[in-house]
């Protein structure tokens, strides 16, 4: 191929270098390395497209929905793999695997998203338009190399969740504070106001329930100071907690709660439920923003004020930033 080698001579190489031959440099190997990794991944962003497409011809959502998430995980990715076979597309095994969990996660999920919502070591998700995705893991910001096809498919991820738990985000309605499933809480805002495009931003749910033995263990609290917020929870005393962004605020907040009697009725107020209280008599209430007309809208306010007419024993607030200040 690259014809017959020479044996080396025997006198040593002239002192001047040999022209350069004309013609194309030669690509530097990293630079290869990466066009052959974006032309990869464009070829199986395509592909997945086009799979996609074909999936949405070939499913009954009727009959879908009437499976257990785990079936229908099963039956897409089947689908997905005989739709494969049908158009003859040549895929390695590893290369169909990712364009079947990446479809099911389409599907079924929040997309791109979903490895990063398996993660435990994650604090916060940020996505800064389709292409820049940063984690918050073990208190440091990176950059992932997690992107979405582009901004339609952020907006369609971002219209999922908050449709789930009633709300809207579109150019009348911007700005929209929801959440996940699992407790994690998200905030939305779109265009016009995000310029780059769609900004979700996620605040994950922690699985381990912390304890004040546990932030005496990090280092977070003194013993003493454990104490004195464990009888302040127990007798009764109004409490408020403050902070910094991501500073533990509704951490240490569900760490309180902890001491609150089981017997006792507890009314919670907030914006996005996010809340973990383990006592059986709970109320729990959140915020509503207005509809198409601009009406209708419940605030933290109207919430506050209606919890002192329904007989409450403690009243909890997730969040103050506003005129319910006043009435608390």
């Amino acid at each position: 191929m690259f014809g017959r080698r020479t044996a080396p001579p025997s006198t040593p190489a002239p002192a001047t270098p040999a022209p350069e031959p004309r013609g194309r440099p030669a690509v530097p190997v990293a630079a290869a390395a990466s066009t052959r990794s974006a032309e990869l991944d464009q070829r199986l962003s395509d592909l997945k497209i086009a799979i996609f497409n074909d999936l949405i011809d070939s499913v009954d959502p009727t009959e879908l929905g009437n499976l257990e998430p785990a079936q229908v995980r099963e039956e897409i990715s089947d689908i997905v793999a005989e739709i494969i076979s049908m158009r003859n597309l040549v895929l390695s095994a590893a290369e169909q695997q990712v364009v079947i969990s990446d479809i099911c996660n389409d599907v079924l999920g929040l997309g791109p998203l979903e490895p990063l919502l398996a993660r435990d070591d994650i604090a916060d998700i940020m996505v800064n338009g389709a292409d820049k995705v940063y984690i918050e893991a073990d208190g440091k910001i990176e950059l992932t190399d997690i992107k979405f096809r582009d901004n339609a498919q952020l907006m369609n991820i971002c219209q999922r969740i908050v449709s789930a738990v009633g709300r809207r985000v579109d150019e009348s309605s911007p700005i929209c504070d929801a959440r996940l499933a699992d407790g994690s809480r998200v905030n939305v805002i779109v265009p016009p106001l995000s310029i780059d495009g769609p900004t979700l931003t996620i605040r994950k749910f922690k699985r381990e329930k912390l304890t004040l033995d546990k932030l005496v263990e990090f280092g977070s609290l003194t013993p003493q100071a454990a104490k004195v917020l464990q009888i302040a929870s127990a007798v009764r005393c109004n409490i408020l907690v403050s902070g910094g962004t991501g500073s533990g605020k509704t951490t240490l907040l569900n760490c309180l709660t902890r001491y609150i009697d089981l017997t006792e009725r507890i009314v919670t107020c907030e914006d996005a439920a996010e809340l973990q209280l383990q006592q059986p008599h709970v109320v729990r209430l959140e915020t509503r923003p207005p509809n198409l007309e601009g009406v209708g809208a419940v605030t933290m306010r109207d919430l506050v004020k209606n919890c002192l007419r329904m007989r409450p024993e403690r009243i909890i607030v997730g969040e103050v930033r506003g005129p319910e200040a006043f009435d608390l």
